[in-house]
């Protein structure tokens, strides 16, 4: 018990770590590739750290409302490696770990990999890669049609949502992380995806749910 109350309080201060984090990130050099690294070489002041732990996995799960639109539609999501792309348009799979991911303080929780959204209708697509958890929500870099647009806000999230089940403990799974984190559409995200395919999202959609679990035994 003691040393999941510990593991418990590394969450949580990592959690505080991104909340309180208040320098944004300029965006980096523009990636030529979907998926390529956008993240800057360490500095003085900008360094990495660990992740949480050694391994874990979450899941983004696409409320009921985004998947009908999706099959409505006719679009197909795609993983960008190592993020996986779930059957039936549900979401996407995540593998995380200090292995994968790390810590930025200037920048925010850095994910590599990533999805793309491919219109069958119109050709386009939407790749999002490259994620950072910040106070404010996830950024990423995004590819439109293979042209790069720099870095986006593409969902948003409420810290009093999420914060307070940090530290649940998931003895079946070996560790902690919370099971409901709900992320929601962000302005840039409905408009584009309205530009592209007609969708109707709204700023303020339910998007997804994150259920992330970070775990220290086998």
């Amino acid at each position: 018990m003691r040393a999941l109350a510990r593991v418990a309080r590394t969450i949580v201060i990592g959690a505080a770590v991104l909340a309180v984090s208040t320098i944004p990130a300029q965006a980096g050099p523009l990636p030529t590739v979907p998926g390529a690294p956008s993240v800057q070489p360490p500095t003085a002041s900008c360094f990495q750290f660990p992740y949480f732990g050694p391994k874990g996995h979450a899941n983004f799960d696409f409320g009921r409302d985004i998947v009908r639109l999706l099959d409505e539609r006719g679009v197909r999501v795609r993983g960008i490696a190592p993020i996986e792309a779930k059957p039936a348009n549900r979401g996407v799979y995540m593998p995380i770990g200090w292995k994968r991911d790390h810590i930025d303080p200037c920048n925010g929780v850095y994910y590599p990999g990533g999805f793309a959204l491919e219109d069958v209708q119109s050709g386009h697509e939407a790749a999002i890669h490259d994620i950072y958890l910040r106070p404010d929500g996830a950024h990423a870099q995004v590819s439109i049609d293979g042209q790069p647009q720099g870095e986006r806000l593409v969902a948003t999230y409420k810290l009093h949502e999420f914060a307070a089940g940090v530290p649940t403990p998931r003895p079946l799974e070996g560790g902690v992380g919370p099971r409901h984190w709900p992320f929601y559409v962000s302005a840039y995200l409905s408009r584009t995806v309205r530009d592209l395919t007609g969708l109707p999202l709204a700023e303020g959609d339910y998007l997804a749910n994150l259920d992330a679990v970070v775990q220290y035994v086998p």
